[in-house]
């Protein structure tokens, strides 16, 4: 059973994300407009605050979890591609939420097509991973110019203190997926020549070769080794699970979608779960339950919402419950998800 709740309307709505303010849980969703509109909707309530002093663009917003109020985020990153003047900024809401909140916005970096960032490090320690689309670009499609990956070391103040470029030479770089394992923090890379994880010493290995867009990890077939669990190729038309198997990868499962931007894997009452979302064809939502059969991975599937041509989503278990919310850029909507699998 799906219950859906729109939350509020939002013009290109881009990015979501959770965060913790004063002892409440909020989600925020902001368009990818110039000058785009960013909501903030309490999660209990649904009231809806506006936030102000972004310039729209906002590919991305990462809560800073010891600063209550604060985030980083990309903006300036414009449709389609127009993203020579993206950067990132450091923003923090303070007071009583209201109507309309402004943000106090600070520069960070101008990091030209920077797409996709992880905040990483501990309190006091911080740095960022920043990942760059392409270089640069001389009409929409061109991508003669590979993106780059970097590390950002940061003060306390959230500003730079040193920049190491950790990649060069990535086509079409656009997934990332970041991870703790053993209390400390990871990141994974995806781009047009495959995979590329980064290890606590920022060292990066290429571990595969496929041509990924958006990627996760989770054990899916509970043998104890987490799959990766991606769209392939960029913004492309499979969900595949790639099983590591005899230091290679081996695709256990390949399930249409179209144009997918958005996939997430994790687990509900203790079985796995497998979300895709599609911004073309049918631009619709997806819930997986994967399963072993005779020795077979199957998926079988339950069609959340269709024609919402979800961007980005974040996701939550609760009470046995999967909670699902969703930028649907293809209606303008930020959206919630009740989804309970056992009815």
């Amino acid at each position: 059973m799906v219950i859906k709740e729109k939350l509020a309307d939002l013009s290109m709505c881009y990015s979501i994300s959770l965060m913790e303010y004063a002892g409440k849980e909020y989600c925020l969703s902001a368009s990818e407009e110039r000058d785009g509109g960013i909501v903030m909707i309490d999660t209990q309530t649904k009231e809806v605050a506006k936030i102000t002093g972004l310039a729209g663009g906002v590919m991305a917003m990462i809560p800073i979890p010891e600063e209550n109020g604060a985030f980083l985020a990309i903006q300036k990153f414009y449709p389609i591609f127009d993203s020579k003047g993206a950067e990132v900024v450091y923003c923090r809401i303070s007071g009583e939420v209201k109507e309309e909140m402004e943000a106090e916005v600070k520069l960070v970096a101008c990091i030209p097509f920077v797409h996709r960032i992880a905040l990483v490090g501990t309190p006091g320690n911080r740095s960022m991973i920043a990942a760059t689309l392409c270089k640069d670009k001389d009409f929409i499609e061109d991508w003669s110019k590979p993106g780059s990956v970097y590390l950002y070391r940061l003060n306390e103040q959230f500003k730079p203190v040193e920049i190491i470029v950790l990649q060069e030479g990535i086509y079409k770089n656009h997934g990332m997926y970041t991870y703790q394992k053993q209390g400390g923090y990871y990141t994974m890379i995806a781009g047009q020549e495959g995979i590329w994880a980064i290890d606590q010493q920022y060292h990066m290995p290429h571990i595969c070769q496929e041509s990924v867009s958006d990627l996760c990890l989770y054990d899916v077939d509970g043998d104890g080794v987490d799959e990766i669990v991606c769209i392939t190729p960029f913004h492309g038309d499979h969900l595949n699970i790639f099983k590591s198997i005899q230091g290679g990868w081996k695709v256990i499962a390949d399930e249409p979608i179209s144009f997918g931007h958005a996939v997430w894997a994790g687990s509900c009452a203790g079985a796995p779960l497998i979300l895709s979302c599609s911004r073309g064809g049918d631009k619709c939502t997806r819930i997986y339950r994967p399963e072993i059969e005779n020795g077979v991975l199957r998926m079988p599937s339950v069609d959340v919402d269709e024609n919402a041509g979800a961007s980005n989503i974040a996701v939550k278990e609760k009470d046995g419950l999967v909670i699902l919310y969703a930028a649907n850029h293809g209606i303008n909507e930020v959206a919630r998800y009740t989804i309970d699998l056992s009815l």
